[in-house]
């Protein structure tokens, strides 16, 4: 055994002793909700319109948002959805969309496919969203909508970038998908701009297995969602403008509905948020006040403005200075093995990406007329660079000892820096 290793432990044993996983999601099913699949299975396994469980979500999803958006249409992802979205704009071939460049690439990738292209602004270090003091500088005459990402359930400065898009009249997307119920000064998330969008995918807060909705306030915006995804029953229920009601065969051509079983799921992790959102809050919370007692771990800063809502992840930053330039990578692999379930954060840096970054990319290589330059998102770079993934806790009677146990290791490595540094070349 490495001697490292055993000086880490305490009288004799390894310090963290859960087994994995430690971020247990999603939570198991209850009788109720596995009874109302079965029943679904045998009633209607199709998809009406807006009817049966999808309607039931539906509505709940507006009193979820406070009824604070008039429509909600549901998807099969949030990709869909967020399809949807950019499309309900009327994007044409080279229109720009301005958007974070530290986000899950599928915020802003759909753009792609209608002939647009994204302008990557660079994040704000302490929020991880869009820096609304870059976003002016990025605007041209072909812009046409700013794309707003609460990234790891911090809402972004809406204020601000409300401000902006009013200035300059451009459409804002919100895309919420790691922020159900986040609060940005009191107001919900997802209710500021002209559409926004919320995944339900697996590992959020709210979840469908896979599936995304689309709410909005804007009739129009209603209308072209509804047919980008939607077609017959709900096309002709639901849009009443002529124009795009004689489409309501067809729709535009796509189906990305949700499915009935989908929607019971979601449904059911609905009515358990306010449930898992109290339990994460405590866990997340504990945690990010214990990194106070570990040097080269940076709190994750909140700010006063905001409610962190589903609080999709924890990443903060790593001090590399503390513990004298010892790689992120190396410290990482001794924490594994000490059995913290952490990691470098999966998300690149999108101007990193060659989708994003490329001048002539592999779609529509002719219409591509500029790429993303990665020194121009120094602080998403930083980010990506030195940040560390922490599970999503959402039980504190069972994961505050497992917190205990993390930072437990965290200090122990502190107080073994010197041994650390010496050794640094063969860990």
């Amino acid at each position: 055994m490495d001697k490292f290793e055993n000086l880490l432990k305490i009288n004799g044993k390894k310090i963290v002793t859960t087994p994995h996983p430690h971020e247990v999601w999603p939570p198991k099913a209850g009788v109720k909700e596995l009874k109302e699949i079965a029943e679904q299975r045998n009633k209607d396994i199709g998809i009406k319109g807006k009817s049966g469980p999808i309607k039931e979500f539906e509505e709940l999803f507006s009193g979820f948002l406070n009824s604070e958006t008039k429509y909600q249409i549901t998807f099969n992802s949030g990709t869909s959805a967020l399809f949807a979205a950019y499309f309900s704009l009327g994007l044409k071939e080279g229109d720009e969309v301005i958007g974070p460049a530290l986000t899950y690439h599928a915020a802003l990738s759909p753009i792609f496919t209608l002939k647009a292209n994204v302008v990557l602004v660079d994040v704000d270090i302490n929020t991880r969203c869009i820096d609304p003091d870059l976003i002016e500088k990025s605007i041209t005459k072909k812009t046409k909508a700013i794309t707003v990402v609460h990234q790891w359930g911090h809402p972004a400065n809406m204020d601000k970038i409300m401000a902006i898009a009013k200035k300059h009249n451009l459409k804002v997307v919100e895309d919420c998908s790691h922020a159900h119920g986040s609060k940005y000064k009191g107001k919900l998330c997802g209710t500021f701009g002209d559409v926004a969008v919320f995944s339900l995918q697996t590992n959020k807060a709210i979840f469908a297995g896979e599936g995304g909705i689309l709410v909005t306030n804007d009739e129009n915006i209603h209308s072209r969602a509804t047919l980008f995804g939607h077609y017959r029953d709900r096309s002709r229920e639901e849009i009443s403008d002529s124009e795009y009601q004689k489409y309501w065969v067809t729709g535009f051509g796509l189906k990305l509905r949700m499915s009935p079983f989908n929607a019971i799921v979601a449904k059911y992790s609905l009515k358990n948020f306010p449930k898992v959102i109290k339990e994460r809050h405590k866990c997340l919370n504990y945690l990010n006040d214990r990194l106070s007692e570990v040097p080269f771990l940076q709190k994750v800063p909140i700010a006063s403005y905001a409610y962190m809502g589903a609080w999709y992840g924890l990443k903060p930053v790593y001090k590399k200075e503390v513990l004298d330039n010892f790689s992120l990578e190396k410290l990482i692999t001794i924490l594994q093995k000490e059995g913290l379930e952490v990691s470098i954060p999966s998300g690149p840096t999108l101007s990193t990406q060659p989708l994003y970054n490329e001048i002539k990319g592999s779609m529509f290589p002719d219409l591509r007329k500029k790429g993303n330059k990665p020194e121009s998102t120094p602080v998403a770079i930083f980010l990506q660079n030195n940040s560390i993934s922490f599970p999503i806790f959402s039980d504190f009677k069972r994961d505050k000892k497992i917190i205990d146990q993390y930072i437990s290791v965290l200090k122990r490595i502190y107080e073994l820096k010197e041994y650390l540094k010496q050794n640094a070349a063969h860990q």
